[in-house]
């Protein structure tokens, strides 16, 4: 660790010592180890030497360099989701294990890599109290050579993230984060002080591999409502960070192979992956990204346009395999031109991996014969039971937690004939052997108010009024349903793990005042969620720009009217307004007419807190009132769990009541009788054309449309009686039943 006041890398450029993989042999120390102290406020941590060397053999004319990587682990040792209380054949570090060991059989010195958002979900929390979660000591078992934190690692006091930097084994890089020039704690003496560096340099056999690592720039946004978490940090901007970076390590190291190690999305906030690709596609030969949860293999051409959708290269568009005949040649002649790029999706559904062929040219040097990328899908591959014995211990006490029994579930909480979710069905999700939904249509809970939505709006009113300050009262609240998969069912046990089966994530509460003008640009942000209607439509559809988890539902006093019809509010790619919304009519607030000009009391949880109010200007700082930071139960996950404890018995009585509906469909009783239908409905009821394609699809005799394979893939086309090209037969109807049917409506068969 080093206070820097130059390049780092000009610091301490001659320093080189062994690599931390204790597998591989081949390591050399050329200059004694050089001892780094702690990490220290106002200090770069920097635990291991700037230049590693992975093999020192001078006679090689050619050699194969491998790298690995995972990303978006979210604290998936085993394979297993405890909230679901159920394996996952495709996740885990253990099967990652797997496939390390037999990656590591031909090639010894692999360096794998970890790209962030790892230690936290799946019931990570559980162990923040260890002096290093068990999810960093999963990567020291397995030899894990790098890790880039994600925002995730930023969901928790800034001490725990720092306990665990230093008990990681590996280095530890990120361009973007540095120590804020106003910190109290020490003096910067106006220097730009890193908390990490911004690359690291590995040596094979005399080739030099430099990895440049990211962390997003908004996790002060997202976690806007926990300071704390980055006390006297901040973070600068991506592109530039990386820009920077790579061009540092250049200039000092001459690197033969250039790396990018990035948690960041695609199409970021108007930036993204995809524009550092395209700039820098001339410096970059292979780029590793985390933070979208996609699986995708991709190629950039260099100054491409870096707003648009980028070359898919793997065969059939299965994310699994580079197929050279998309990709064309790479080598040392026109490796400046173009830039690959690879997700693994996220939770360990593969292991990322890059194969880079150098050969020494008639002057010694090495150069670029080739790159080849894949994704290692672990769904066939078994566990290893070298780490689950490790850490047998951790999966035992997150099974026990997640089956604590607390009450019992009366009456269903979805509104539909039997209580499933899927609203054309009423089934629940059925996941293909990928892990991805296998859509029918929307859950019923999204498409029309239900208690299962209400529970959650209800709980927050209720720990904001019961521990917020004397007096106050919540006008509105606002919550997502994140997950397809979230239900409960009349006479169920309610475990601990249907808290984190409906409410997935960390989140906090936050209490704000916000003026009727933004709240309604709120919820018109919020139902942009949905294509406009077009007549003729039996089902809705998704903007496939917007993500599911951004789509909040509103409850409390206030009751509204959603028209699909009219304009939806429109953003350019940075987040800015391009269009007013027209779809929402605020009925009443508090039993009174709405009024724009009026103020009112809302809940929200701390992401959305952060990344959509304060960031689209809705409210200052000045308007938070109270979160629940410091409250001894502070997630709402948790607020949950504790009602029920206290209560024994989750009523659907309790939460019933309808306080929105959209208006081409209408509302929804609690047996699926829908009342006052809207045209959708109509559509549907018209004893003809309509009538007999929503038997079709209920049937599952037709399938929709998604926008793409992945895994948060939008339904992007509302199945019409006008248009056949809304949806396409199922090849397996009359020859499957039950799940097996639905296989014919993967992604791969759709037209």
């Amino acid at each position: 660790m080093y206070k820097f006041s130059k390049p780092l890398s000009l610091v301490a450029a001659a320093l080189v010592v062994a690599g931390c993989n204790s597998s591989d042999d081949n390591n050399t120390v050329v200059n004694p180890p050089v001892h780094l102290p702690e990490l220290e406020v106002c200090k770069t941590f920097q635990n291991k030497s700037p230049m590693i060397v992975r093999g020192n053999n001078p006679d090689l004319f050619n050699q194969t360099i491998t790298i690995g990587a995972t990303g978006d682990m979210h604290g998936r040792i085993w394979a297993y989701d405890y909230a679901l209380d159920a394996e996952d054949v495709n996740a885990g570090f253990t099967k990652i294990a797997t496939l390390l060991h037999e990656e590591r059989a031909n090639a010894e010195n692999m360096l794998m890599i970890d790209l962030g958002d790892t230690v936290q979900g799946n019931s990570a929390e559980l162990f923040n109290s260890e002096p290093v979660h068990p999810v960093v000591e999963t990567m020291n078992f397995m030899d894990y050579d790098l890790w880039v934190p994600g925002n995730h690692e930023f969901d928790f006091e800034r001490s725990f993230l720092f306990r665990n930097l230093e008990g990681f084994k590996g280095s530890i890089i990120s361009s973007n984060i540095i120590w804020e020039d106003n910190i109290t704690e020490c003096k910067t003496e106006g220097q730009e002080i890193p908390l990490l560096p911004p690359y690291q340099v590995y040596e094979f056999n005399g080739a030099r591999v430099a990895i440049v690592g990211l962390t997003p720039s908004w996790v002060k946004v997202w976690q806007a409502a926990s300071p704390d978490n980055f006390r006297n940090l901040d973070f600068k901007d991506e592109f530039t960070s990386v820009e920077s970076a790579v061009n540092e390590v250049i200039d000092v190291y001459n690197p033969d192979v250039v790396i990018g190690a990035l948690h960041y999305g695609r199409k970021e906030n108007g930036d993204g992956v995809h524009k550092i690709a395209s700039k820098l596609a001339d410096k970059f030969d292979v780029i590793f990204m985390g933070h979208e949860h996609a699986r995708f293999i991709e190629q950039v051409e260099k100054d491409s346009d870096y707003t648009k959708e980028m070359l898919e290269i793997s065969k059939a568009g299965e994310a699994e395999f580079e197929d050279k005949s998309i990709s064309g040649e790479y080598n040392s002649e026109n490796r400046h031109t173009k830039v690959k790029v690879i997700e693994p999706g996220n939770w360990g559904w593969a292991l990322a991996k890059a194969e880079i062929e150098l050969e020494k040219d008639d002057n010694g040097k090495w150069q670029i014969v080739d790159t080849t990328l894949s994704n290692l899908k672990v769904d066939e591959i078994e566990e290893d039971t070298a780490l689950q014995a490790e850490m047998q211990w951790v999966h035992d006490e997150s099974v026990a937690d997640a089956n604590e029994l607390i009450g019992e579930v009366k009456g269903n909480f979805t509104n539909s004939a039997n209580g499933g979710a899927d609203e054309a069905t009423g089934e629940e999700q059925v996941l293909n052997n990928d892990g991805l939904r296998l859509y029918t249509t929307i859950h019923n809970a999204k498409l029309a108010d239900a208690p299962l939505s209400a529970l959650i709006n209800d709980i927050q009113i209720m720990n904001i009024e019961e521990k917020g300050p004397e007096g106050i009262q919540v006008d509105v609240s606002a919550a997502a349903i994140f997950s397809d998969g979230s239900n409960l069912f009349h006479g169920q046990e309610y475990k601990k793990k249907d808290s984190a089966n409906l409410y997935m994530y960390d989140n906090e509460l936050v209490a704000v005042s916000i003026k009727g003008e933004q709240l309604k640009d709120y919820m018109e942000w919020s139902y942009s969620y949905f294509n406009q209607y077009v007549e003729g439509d039996i089902t809705v559809s998704f903007n496939p720009d917007m993500p599911a988890f951004n789509y909040d539902i509103f409850g409390g006093t206030i009751k509204y009217v959603v028209d699909l019809s009219k304009q939806g509010r429109v953003e350019d790619s940075e987040g800015n307004k391009i269009t007013d919304g027209e779809r929402i009519e605020i009925v009443e607030i508090a039993g009174t007419d709405f009024d724009a000009d009026a103020t009112y009391t809302l809940a929200v949880n701390d992401y959305r807190y952060g990344t959509t109010m304060l960031a689209k200007g809705w409210i200052t700082e000045a308007d938070n009132l109270w979160q629940s930071t410091n409250e001894p139960v502070y997630a709402v996950r948790d607020m949950l769990t504790a009602y029920v404890d206290d209560k024994e018995l989750l009523d659907r009585a309790d939460f019933d009541y309808q306080n929105w509906y959209i208006k081409q469909y209408g509302i929804v009783e609690a047996d699926g009788t829908i009342t006052n239908p809207g045209s959708m409905i109509e559509t549907r009821q018209d004893e003809g054309a309509g009538q007999d394609l929503w038997e079709q699809l209920q049937n599952k005799e037709i399938c929709i449309l998604r926008a793409e394979a992945g895994a948060r893939s939008s339904i992007h086309k509302a199945v019409n009686i006008n248009d056949a090209s809304t949806y396409f037969a199922n090849p397996l109807f009359g020859s499957a039943e039950g799940d097996a049917l639905y296989q014919g409506c993967i992604y791969a068969n759709q037209p």
